[in-house]
């Protein structure tokens, strides 16, 4: 069962990313697909962006990435503190290389120890050592997305951002995946997630923003001193 009414969590913190006026439209359509007034994402904030199927959360995290469909036009400013942005998708299976044993490749997409990665993955519930040498079709769709988890809090990247990470599991094991974003994902890193699931937003967020027909309708701005828990 899921805790709700999550506060935010006290820490120092920096800006690492902003939008401000930024647009995502097809050549000369009109209105565009996604407008973003402004938009900032401070370290240690879990950002949860709501909104039904179309409203424009998955061109948001393309518009945060900077990687949008050619055929876009983009216009707006765009600033940004992180020399990487990790990625969490909808299947685990998208993150990892299909040919790959998990360990070996954990190890050489993040420069990690192989001690750093065994610890990461038992934290992240895949503490047997037989997985390290699985490749990713011989996971279950749950151990993928934890394996996914362990990739993202391995990496450098000092900002997360995670599409619909619960939305191909079970009610278990979606309770199982937010805590470990939370708890494995380090509170020095900011962590943005998109979903259509309430009770995600309702357990993890500190600050939450709400997108409709491609426009954001709510977005306060970050406090600068958060309240502790």
């Amino acid at each position: 069962m899921i805790n709700k009414g999550k506060l935010p969590r006290a820490h120092s913190a920096t800006e690492l990313f902003s939008l401000n006026n930024c647009t995502l439209c097809l050549p000369g359509a009109s209105p565009p697909l996604l407008e973003i007034p402004r938009l900032q994402i401070r370290s240690g904030e879990r950002l949860v962006v709501t909104g039904p199927s179309g409203s424009g959360k998955s061109l948001l995290l393309s518009m945060i990435t900077g990687r949008w469909a050619a055929e876009l036009d983009y216009a707006g400013t765009r600033t940004s503190g992180c020399e990487r942005i990790g990625y969490i998708p909808q299947r685990g299976q998208d993150a990892l290389h299909p040919l790959m044993p998990l360990g070996r490749q954990l190890r050489k997409a993040t420069g990690r120890s192989a001690q750093d990665v065994a610890e990461t993955l038992a934290a992240v519930g895949l503490d047997d050592p037989q997985l390290l040498q699985r490749r990713p079709a011989e996971l279950s769709g749950g151990q993928a997305q934890r394996a996914a988890v362990a990739l993202a809090a391995l990496s450098s990247a000092p900002l997360i951002l995670a599409d619909e990470p619960t939305s191909a599991l079970d009610e278990a094991s979606r309770d199982k995946i937010l805590c470990l974003l939370d708890t494995v994902v380090s509170a020095q890193k900011a962590l943005v997630v998109v979903t259509h699931d309430p009770d995600v937003a309702d357990t993890l967020a500190t600050r939450r923003i709400q997108l409709d027909s491609g426009k954001l309708r709510d977005d306060p701005a970050p406090a600068l001193q958060a309240v502790p828990a």
